[in-house]
């Protein structure tokens, strides 16, 4: 049995409890690229521009003053005749057009928009000291959504294991997963899935279980990293604003293992009960390790993320914090031959590989920032610290950030989650800044960018669409029914397959095509429940997707 070593570059100690709609092709890249778009107009609000000759005529600007239709009426620029006026509130929409026809003189008429601010930084009284949220780009991602939410409706969760956690604080416990199918503290296991009492995670350090973590700064300052609550003037924000972290607290080789087949678990329960039970976990961090080990000391904590991948959970670790090549000094996940991990290494402010910190050309995958961050610890007060810890978290964060964007990418992981963990691992590489200081350091020689990781996974999410409309669905309002138009490039047999949110195959009919010549195939959905969808047209060498949401009225 080993023990876990942390990794945050200081010595730290071992909580409380804490209708039928069919996507355009944009949304089925992002279902929320327009989350900026106009603001509404303000209600009953104009400006308007008036002809040079009434301009001069001030008893028609009098008696504009006094119309009783307007609440008010002002004086913008008198040379150029802008003016702003509000309607009563009685107007109706039909009532003011009427006004405005009456009264020729009147050039142009826009109606008043709110001014948005083109930034997207939160509001938190303490974000300006978290230097990482801009250089990593995640408050550009933050620009188009923040919710927390898959495309599909899935609520976003982020494994966490660490020595403990006081994630009862005000700014971490909302965003802390809750096992509603568990009934906390009977000693029982409700909902069946092997664990007891695991309503706020599984401590796998207590052989009782439960979820009675041990208060700890270390693991608290995680927690800040990936998910304290964002946006709402307090204190500081994570990477996610909005998310779910479950907990695990561990603190050896065994404990460990046992945390990670938990998450395995709850991801497989999901899955299989279409999101009744377990959770949709889509990364882990690991800010901690086993230092001066090598695979072979430790092959079965090797093979886990082996099995986290073919769950769809890529899993970020921190690696050591001495400036000292991994596969010399040894370094335990860091050295662990699994795809499905991504060994993160130490950056600062500056762009430079901060010193005391791990690094090999092949099993150091990328950097973080993870030098001077400021972070809760267990006392709610905020610090600043800095060490390995501190960097993989921004990269599990990064990773659950952006599950909120491609239905596409969700619906792999529920179909084949090894390939959309993999895919995920390749957006979060290629998407990197590359830096001098880490050439022949790591393998991508990047630091995470998660906005130009958003942009990699945006050419994913639009690769299957036709660049012409040979793939239409056409919904039938009212009656629970659409057709599909599909005219393909190439003889064969397709199969048309319909999908759940979870993932769970509803429909498949299976037909034969000819080239260029439109066909049309009713579906009736008129007894599916409300929700998301998705529709596949596979064969020939093609393949088409849309996803579409039906609603009860």
């Amino acid at each position: 049995m080993r023990t876990l070593n942390l990794r945050s570059g200081l010595t730290m100690p071992i909580a409380m409890r804490q209708k039928l709609f069919v996507f355009t092709s944009a949304a089925l890249c992002f279902a929320v690229l327009n989350v900026f778009g106009q603001g509404g107009r303000l209600a009953h609000q104009y400006t308007i521009q008036i002809s040079s000759e009434a301009r001069l005529n001030d008893p028609l600007l009098e008696a504009l003053r006094r119309d009783e239709q307007l609440a008010y009426f002002e004086t913008i620029d008198r040379i150029a005749g802008l003016y702003t006026l509000r309607f009563q509130e009685r107007m109706t929409a039909l009532d003011e057009q009427r006004w405005f026809e009456n009264r020729r003189w009147i050039k142009t008429r826009q109606p008043v928009y709110p001014l948005q601010t083109r930034g997207c930084n939160p509001n938190d009284s303490a974000y300006f000291g978290q230097y990482g949220m801009e250089l990593m780009k995640f408050d550009e991602v933050w620009c188009y959504k923040t919710d927390g939410i898959s495309p599909l409706g899935d609520t976003l969760v982020v494994g966490v294991i660490d020595n403990g956690f006081s994630f009862g604080l005000e700014e971490l416990y909302p965003n802390v997963y809750c096992n509603r199918a568990e009934v906390p503290d009977n000693g029982l296991d409700d909902d069946q899935n092997g664990y007891l009492d695991d309503y706020y995670g599984l401590n796998a350090r207590s052989s009782n279980e439960g979820d009675d973590h041990i208060p700890d700064s270390h693991g608290t300052q995680v927690l800040s990293v990936i998910g304290a609550r964002g946006n709402n003037q307090k204190g500081i924000t994570g990477t996610n604003q909005h998310i779910r972290m479950l907990l695990c607290s561990a603190g050896t080789s065994d404990q460990l293992l046992k945390c990670y087949y938990y998450f395995i678990r709850m991801k497989r329960e999901y899955l299989s009960s279409g999101g009744d039970r377990g959770a949709f976990m889509v990364s882990s961090n690991l800010s901690a390790g086993f230092d001066g080990y090598f695979p072979d000391d430790l092959p079965l904590v090797c093979q886990v993320y082996d099995s986290l991948g073919q769950a769809g959970i890529l899993s970020p670790v921190a690696t050591i914090n001495e400036n000292m090549d991994i596969a010399v000094a040894g370094d335990i996940p860091g050295l662990c031959p699994s795809n499905f991990m991504l060994t993160v290494t130490n950056s600062d402010r500056f762009d430079q590989k901060v010193f005391e910190a791990g690094y090999n050309a092949i099993h150091v995958d990328l950097s973080a920032c993870g030098e001077e961050i400021l972070m809760y610890n267990r006392f709610g007060e905020l610090k600043e610290e800095s060490g390995c810890s501190f960097s993989s978290p921004h990269v599990a964060g990064a990773i659950a950030q952006l599950y909120q964007f491609c239905p596409k990418l969700t619906l792999l992981n529920k179909q084949d989650p090894s390939a959309a963990a993999l895919q995920m691992r390749k957006f979060i590489l290629e998407g990197g800044d590359p830096l001098p200081t880490l050439a022949g350091l790591t393998s991508s020689g990047r630091r995470l960018n998660a906005f130009k990781s958003l942009a990699a996974l945006n050419e994913f999410c639009l690769g299957n669409l036709p660049e012409d409309p040979l793939f239409e669905l056409l919904p039938t309002l009212g009656l629970g029914i659409f057709r599909l138009k599909f005219a393909p490039k190439s003889f064969g047999n397709y199969q048309v397959r319909g999908f759940n949110a979870a993932g769970s195959s509803i429909y498949s009919k299976d037909l034969s095509y000819a080239p260029d010549v439109p066909s049309e195939l009713e579906i009736d959905a008129s007894d599916w429940p409300s929700g998301i969808y998705y529709l596949r047209v596979e064969g020939g060498g093609q393949s088409f997707s849309r996803p579409f949401a039906k609603f009860h009225e």
